[in-house]
């Protein structure tokens, strides 16, 4: 269907540039509010909003109907839905594996099924647009915030596996790039704080932007700009989101991108601290931004409306410039279709409760599984297995404690004992853990992000100088060699998921045989 432009009162046009986040997992009178008077024209979908598949069908059906019934133009209703580490829908549809495992299995053609499995859940489900890939190069060990969200760290592999899934992504619904041109090779986290990435044209052009390059030639419907300075791209030490010559000379222009530009949140400290959230709203859409999030903060997204207001009155913000930015929203909103806004929860369910995608996530999991150096474990004698629990790393994860794994492998592996880990443990922590290892004769310890939260190496190290067998299991990261040469039997799972722990069982029953591959150079 089509939109006219010229039949959009400021208001409206204003409303179809932002894409807001909503406190509920119902359709409230502040929902309402947002679209009836503030025009708001895209919704952003978190953990909060996500309590099972029914709710969140009926949660986007209303959605929808309000802006139906106030704007006449249908939501882009978007998640951060990637999978492993950074998943908003937990229950009842499934729970699709991340990136770096995907990349593991070798096969592309998984990526392609992640991606085509996913867009029909969330398709069904109301969401039409996702916010994924990653097509960030994580070529370093340290990087706080990517990670595994990342395929690899070879720029072609990335480019490989991120195309892939967004063919198949797009067979539904809008697949976003991100975080362009690339938040591969940082040591901060945008989250925090801002970033710079201060490498030459020529090294960026032959890392960061092949994969950006390649998702631009084959059709991305959107990119998300990041949070970061890259002098080589950018004016005056801003980062991206805010550079009209990053954005409109360098990504439109030269690289000859038409489809919708869509910053990253914009509550996030990296732009926030330093020019505010409203004002660096309107910073973004004059650099060349489609869409602005505002992710959390009510009274932002109140103040951001009434200062685009204020701005295209004045001329800060040329009416030329709203409709260019506008035109694109509504051009790829002709995209959309309605065939589940009226129909009941029964009609999709056996699409989003599919067992053949659940099937299918779990297998690539398994298929993933990388014995990266030694032996794998068989068990022989006394076993303690010592589990170290998830924690949120950056602000884009929903993992704290979720998951008892040790609880699990208690239940299904009873002649296993288990302990707990602080994921950065004190040194106490560790005299402890040492005293109990002792007096088994083998001892396997999960690792989580231990190149971030260090004392695990410190506890791994210290588990070494034993004389019983270790065996090392990272469930996200997988750079512990990159910190230790102490570790001689070393197992990859890179998330820490349902479908990990269950295959992590497998490999405590001795089940488990390694397809997979190191995605990342070794140590």
């Amino acid at each position: 269907m089509k939109y006219n432009l010229d039949k959009l009162t400021i208001e409206e046009k204003i409303g179809q540039l932002f894409m807001f986040g909503v406190q509920s997992d119902v359709v409230d009178e502040r929902t309402i509010k947002l679209i009836r008077d503030y025009k708001v024209g895209n919704v952003i979908l978190f953990a909060r909003n996500c309590i099972n598949p029914n709710q969140l069908f009926k949660l986007n059906q209303d959605l929808q109907k309000e802006a139906l019934t106030h704007l006449g133009i249908p939501m882009f209703i978007s998640i951060d839905q990637e999978g492993g580490m950074v998943t908003r829908i937990f229950e009842g549809s499934t729970f699709f594996p991340g990136a770096m495992t995907i990349g593991a299995t070798s096969n592309v053609n998984r990526a392609y099924l992640n991606g085509v499995y996913m867009g029909q859940e969330l398709e069904a489900l109301g969401i039409n647009m996702n916010l994924a890939p990653v097509l960030d190069v994580n070529n370093n060990p340290k990087n706080p915030v990517i990670g595994v969200r990342s395929y690899s760290d070879n720029a072609e592999v990335v480019a490989d596996f991120g195309t892939a899934y967004v063919k198949g992504l797009q067979e539904t619904i809008l697949a976003t790039a991100k975080h362009f041109p690339g938040h591969g090779d940082t040591n901060v986290d945008s989250h925090l704080a801002l970033p710079k990435v201060d490498y030459p044209i020529e090294r960026l052009e032959s890392i960061e932007l092949v994969p950006f390059k390649r998702a631009i030639k084959e059709g991305i419907h959107a990119i998300m700009s990041s949070h970061i300075d890259f002098p080589a791209f950018t004016e005056n030490g801003l980062p991206t989101t805010l550079s009209e010559k990053c954005l409109t000379t360098f990504l439109r222009e030269d690289l000859g991108f038409e489809g919708l530009i869509v910053t990253d949140g914009m509550e996030m400290k990296a732009v926030q601290d330093h020019y505010g959230t409203v004002e660096a709203c309107l910073m973004a859409v004059q650099a060349g931004a489609n869409q602005v999030c505002i992710c959390h903060t009510e009274a932002l997204q109140f103040k951001a409306f009434e200062r685009f207001k204020e701005a295209v009155a004045t001329g800060e913000l040329p009416m030329a410039v709203l409709d260019e930015r506008v035109s694109r929203v509504l051009k790829y909103k002709e995209l959309l279709n309605d065939k589940y806004y009226d129909v009941a929860y029964e009609m999709i369910k056996p699409i989003v409760e599919n067992e053949t995608h659940q099937a299918f996530a779990l297998e690539t999991v398994r298929k993933a599984a990388t014995l990266v150096k030694g032996k794998a474990y068989q068990q022989n004698g006394t076993t303690l297995f010592i589990g170290v629990l998830p924690k949120a790393t950056s602000g884009a994860d929903d993992t704290d404690g979720t998951y008892n794994m040790n609880k699990q492998i208690k239940h299904e592996l009873p002649s296993i004992e288990t302990m707990h880990l602080p994921i950065n443990p004190t040194d106490e922590d560790i005299s402890r853990l040492v005293k109990k290892a002792n007096l088994y004769d083998q001892v396997v310890i999960s690792s989580y992000n231990s190149n971030i939260y260090t004392n695990q190496i410190k506890a791994i190290e210290a588990l070494s100088q034993l004389d019983n067998e270790l065996y090392v299991v990272s469930m996200r990261n997988p750079y512990d060699l990159h910190y230790t040469d102490k570790i001689d039997n070393y197992v990859c799972l890179y998330e820490y998921t349902p479908n990990s722990i269950k295959v992590l069982i497998e490999y405590l029953r001795g089940a488990l045989s390694f397809d997979g591959r190191l995605p990342i150079r070794e140590k």
